[in-house]
Parts: C-alpha cells; sequence; structure tokens
C-alpha cells in the first residue's frame, strides 16, 4: 500500500506537537517540518513543475506556517493545513509568473484509471519499457500543463501524492463531489491525450 503524502508524524504524539507548536514550541514545529518538508515540496513541484521555485514555496509554506500556528485548530491533520497553505502559495506563483507544467520526467506510475497502459510500464527495466515510460511522461507532463489549474491540481494530488480523495477535498477546501467532478475531467482529458498516441486504452 502507497505511503499517504502529507501523512502526520508516525506515533500518538502528532496531535501533541502540533498542539505544542501552536502554542510556540519551537522544537515541535522544527519535528513537523521535518516530517512534512518532503511531501510539502514534493507536492510543490506537481503543481509548479520548477524544483527551484518548489524548494522555495515550501521554505515559505513553513514560515507562514509558523506565524500562522494559532490559525491551526486541531480540527483536522497537521499535513492538510499546510497543504492547503502550499497551494495557496502555488496559486500565487502561478498567477504572477503564468507558469507552465515543463515537460519533466514524472517516472511514478498511475494507478489504472488511466487504463493499462500505465500498468504496461511495470513490466521491468528492459530498454523498451524505459523508452515508452520516458515518452509517456513527457506525453502525461504535457497533457497536465494543458490542464485548467483545478483540474491539474487534484490530479496531481490524486495520481502522484496518492491522496485519498477526502484528503484532496480537505487539502483544496472544496468537497468530495467537486473532486470527483474535477478528477473525471482531468482523467478524460488526458487519457484521450494518450490514446491519441497510443491508441484505446480501455
Amino acid at each position: 500500500m502507497a505511503r499517504p503524502a502529507l501523512a502526520s508524524p508516525a506515533g500518538d504524539d502528532a496531535a501533541v506537537l502540533a498542539d505544542r507548536a501552536r502554542r510556540g514550541d519551537r522544537e515541535a514545529f522544527g519535528r513537523l517540518v521535518v516530517a512534512h518538508q518532503r511531501d510539502i515540496t514534493r507536492l510543490a513541484y506537481r503543481i509548479l513543475g520548477d524544483a527551484d521555485l518548489a524548494d522555495s514555496v515550501a521554505q515559505e509554506t513553513f514560515l507562514r506556517a509558523w506565524q500562522r500556528r494559532r490559525r491551526f485548530r486541531g480540527d483536522g491533520p497537521f499535513g492538510g493545513w499546510i497543504g492547503r497553505i502550499a497551494v495557496n502559495l502555488c496559486r500565487d506563483q502561478l498567477r504572477r509568473k503564468r507558469l507552465v507544467w515543463s515537460e519533466t520526467d514524472l517516472s511514478q506510475p498511475l494507478s489504472g484509471e488511466l487504463g493499462p497502459l500505465a500498468g504496461a510500464l511495470d513490466g521491468g527495466p528492459t530498454p523498451e519499457v524505459a523508452s515508452l515510460s520516458r515518452d509517456l511522461g513527457r506525453r502525461i507532463a504535457a497533457a497536465m500543463a494543458a490542464l485548467p489549474r483545478k483540474q491539474r491540481e487534484v490530479f496531481a494530488l490524486r495520481f502522484y501524492d496518492e491522496l485519498p480523495l477526502a484528503d484532496i477535498a480537505a487539502v483544496l477546501r472544496v468537497d468530495v463531489g467537486t473532486v470527483k467532478t474535477h478528477l473525471f475531467r482531468a482523467t478524460r482529458r488526458v487519457r484521450l491525450t494518450l490514446e491519441a498516441v497510443y491508441g484505446n486504452l480501455r
């Protein structure tokens, strides 16, 4: 089973750490930063497609989380709260810079919702499979770049960060029905783009 993205630190002390951090405990906040930094950076990269900018957004995310720590009320996981901060900062960057996704190698396999082609890439590190995987990654990245912002965010959180629909809804602050709509439309558009090259994926 895939590790949930934006998960809380292991053990029963996650809520305690978050509460201590909210009250100004820098050590507790530092432990939360260590636990979530990789996931927040990866989330920002999936939205922005720029590694340096993703690092910058991740740093800004934790700075703002510290400055606004008293706003965290503990009614949800700390990871979801800082995830919303990161998503909003990414949106700001996209508005200012008008960035689009670069055609980077998105090597993590997609789930079966994109059809059997994605699953076929798990066949082993043969040169043919490796070449197909790179080509598929570039084409998926290009298809994602053309998606509307909200669809792109949902697609990235679902397929690359592997978040459940309820967690995506919490991060983006929308209801699960809205997430399902964006995911359906995004997946359909990406699938149609791939089918134009690889044939029917159903």
